[in-house]
């Protein structure tokens, strides 16, 4: 992996986009890329992963088992969103698992090469506290903007994202409709109403699992 590639991963996470270049530059040279193959289990929850991930391209599903031993989604990674972030500083092991829905690239920091960095670049660990103090400031203004957003622009959103994913229209969800509802936190009888919805207003076709954008840019100006 080239270090521009390895400069675009880095400019992908809010926590080192603020950094000077320099600084980039050196975190960006601990980057190392690794291909998953859909439906590839990157690591199980309880794995001492010791690694920070970025999503480069693709998707990639975070689950936990529940009590009752079924299968709990709490995240669809999309290009761009990262994870296991809190590796980065202390303790490795992760309490959920990672698959990859689709074909995916990901962008992996190691947690040793990492700290070893900031002993040597006392500036970085500075200059990571102070961003990361500003993002905690913004997240409760990013929360009630997210729960601000109507359940048609957020649908619209996973299927142009999924639909790009995938490089594919039509496509296959790679979710099914009751994990799409708690990925995007309603009901699968909502999630339902609102593919309803999108097909009469002309976006998409829908059809079991298989859908086709119709309205590509419509679908945008929804979300």
């Amino acid at each position: 992996m080239d270090l521009q590639q390895a400069l675009e991963c880095v400019n992908l996470v809010p926590m080192f986009q603020s950094l000077p270049e320099e600084q980039k530059t050196e975190v960006a040279k601990l980057v190392v890329q690794h291909e998953y193959p859909k439906g590839t289990i990157i690591y199980l929850a309880g794995d001492s992963v010791g690694h920070f991930m970025i999503l480069e391209g693709g998707q990639v599903k975070l689950s936990q088992v529940a009590a009752n031993g079924k299968e709990q989604l709490l995240k669809v990674m999309q290009p761009g969103d990262f994870d296991g972030e809190a590796t980065l500083f202390n303790g490795n092991q992760r309490n959920v698992t990672a698959t990859a829905l689709v074909d995916s690239n990901v962008c992996q920091i190691d947690q040793g090469a990492f700290q070893k960095l900031l002993q040597q670049t006392p500036q970085l660990a500075v200059s990571l506290l102070s961003t990361m103090s500003q993002q905690i400031n913004n997240l409760q203004e990013e929360k009630t903007l997210s729960t601000t957003s109507d359940m048609a622009g957020k649908l619209a959103r996973y299927l142009l994202e999924t639909g790009a994913a995938l490089n594919e229209n039509p496509f296959k969800l790679p979710l099914k409709k009751k994990d799409i509802a708690t990925y995007l936190g309603t009901t699968p009888e909502t999630i339902s109403r609102t593919f309803k919805q999108l097909s009469e207003q002309g976006f998409i076709e829908a059809s079991g699992s298989k859908v086709k954008i119709l309205d590509e840019d419509g679908l945008g100006m929804l979300v």
